[in-house]
């Protein structure tokens, strides 16, 4: 009987689940209760009569129950969930401040926890104000969500692309405050819209290829086309009740769906932080410092795969040694001396392909490429050139900037056999003089 009393079961309900919020009148809640009481003394009485257990007919009936979902327990719920699901992206944020996108996107949760709550916790219906405040906070938390996914992918332009959406909506909102129906076909456009242009943004303008990446980008495209076909309901509704829920300020088909996509969608955003992080610590193993280019790991790996994809065709090994460099650290101090490096290491960026070369330690560098010697001969005086104009505008002085340079030109041949054969050339180049070219 008790049990009855907390689930307000009704004499010849419909079989279909009927949701009550906490706003119904008392006296049909009390009405329910009196019907209850009745229901379970006739069910008492029909176990008895049947022989059987005194609460077989009771138990019979339980079992028939359909779940009952509240909307209020659901908009705490919610409410709840969004507030643990902001608090973790901003905190995550916290621990790396590099991951802006992770402030924003935990915003984002906080801003539709609070609008969602301010227009559904309340006793009675909602104000002026607060449809507005509420809807705005919402609208905002989209807005939120796009402005995160520009700065996750380096992009300009946040401030007017997240505030467009609630100033649509305050500037149009006294004109339509009074249907229920435009109210949802705004608000679900910009939702919609937002929720589309933050897919678009993850997968036109990536950083990256990360497969957390790729899932957001369909999660956010079901949010687009939820938010988007929640404003057809505005215009017409279905006749299908759990679609038309869906056109209503709350219901619990839209609280489940968003309980659902919410902490998924959040979990994604986690894992993209967490695989760009995983990809700048494997690019800063794999880049040089001080000129930016690759290091001595990252030029041996590109090479191997290089000498592996030419098979019988010759590769030039160009290996590049700065002259005298220990003389302009002592005369012009290691700062000049940095300064010199960066500029040999923008040289062979606007010469060379890129991955085709890198810097192999101090003021040695080194490139390999699918050319013949007469070829690499080429390419390697460019550059020397290159260089010496270069490097007499840095040190601003009288003084020369030099590279000696060794060439070996072979066919299928490992990585540092090919740079021991320039290394041979190089060493003639230094004997000759230094600041010359020479081919084996």
């Amino acid at each position: 009987m008790t049990l009855l009393l907390m689930l307000g079961l009704r004499k010849n309900a419909p079989a279909k689940p009927s949701f009550r919020s906490h706003a119904d009148p008392p006296h049909e809640m009390a009405l329910d209760i009196q019907v209850a009481m009745g229901d379970s003394v006739s069910a008492f009485r029909r176990g008895m009569a049947c022989g059987g257990h005194p609460c077989g007919g009771l138990i019979g009936r339980m079992t028939t129950l359909p779940m009952v979902l509240d909307p209020a327990t659901l908009t705490v719920a919610f409410v709840l969930l969004a507030a643990v699901l902001g608090t973790l992206l901003i905190f995550s944020w916290t621990l790396n401040r590099r991951l802006k996108a992770m402030a924003w996107w935990g915003s984002a949760f906080w801003l539709i926890g609070i609008g969602i709550g301010a227009a559904n916790l309340g006793k009675a219906p909602p104000s002026y104000m607060v449809l507005l405040l509420a809807n705005a906070a919402g609208i905002l938390s989209y807005g939120a969500l796009y402005v995160g996914c520009r700065i996750f992918n380096d992009r300009p332009g946040i401030i007017l692309p997240g505030g467009a959406g609630v100033a649509i909506w305050v500037a149009a909102f006294s004109f339509i405050y009074d249907s229920q129906g435009y109210r949802l076909i705004l608000a679900s456009l910009l939702t919609g819209g937002y929720a589309a242009l933050s897919a678009w943004e993850l997968w036109r303008h990536a950083v990256q290829a990360l497969a957390s990446q790729r899932v957001a980008v369909v999660l956010l495209l079901g949010l687009a086309v939820f938010n988007l076909l929640r404003g057809l309901l505005g215009i017409s509704l279905t006749s299908v009740p759990w679609i038309d829920s869906f056109g209503r300020r709350w219901s619990p088909e839209m609280a489940l769906f968003l309980v659902v996509i919410g902490p998924t969608l959040a979990f994604m955003f986690l894992s993209m932080a967490k695989e760009r992080l995983k990809f700048e610590y494997k690019q800063a193993a794999l880049v040089d410092d001080l000129t930016g280019i690759p290091n001595r790991r990252a030029f041996l790996q590109a090479a191997a795969r290089l000498l592996d994809r030419l098979h019988d065709r010759p590769a030039g090994c160009l290996l590049f040694d700065l002259d005298n460099f220990k003389a302009i650290n002592d005369c012009h101090g290691h700062s000049a001396g940095d300064h010199i490096l960066r500029v040999f290491a923008r040289t062979l960026t606007d010469n060379l392909p890129k991955g085709t070369f890198g810097r192999l330690g101090g003021e040695e560098f080194a490139a390999i490429l699918p050319i013949g010697a007469k070829d690499a001969a080429g390419i390697a005086e460019k550059i020397r050139h290159a260089f010496a104009e270069a490097g007499k505008a840095a040190l601003a002085t009288s003084g020369e900037v030099t590279v000696s340079i060794g060439c070996a030109t072979v066919s299928r041949t490992m990585a540092e056999d090919l740079l021991r054969r320039a290394d041979r050339a190089l060493y003639r180049a230094k004997e000759s003089g230094r600041n010359i070219v020479v081919v084996v």
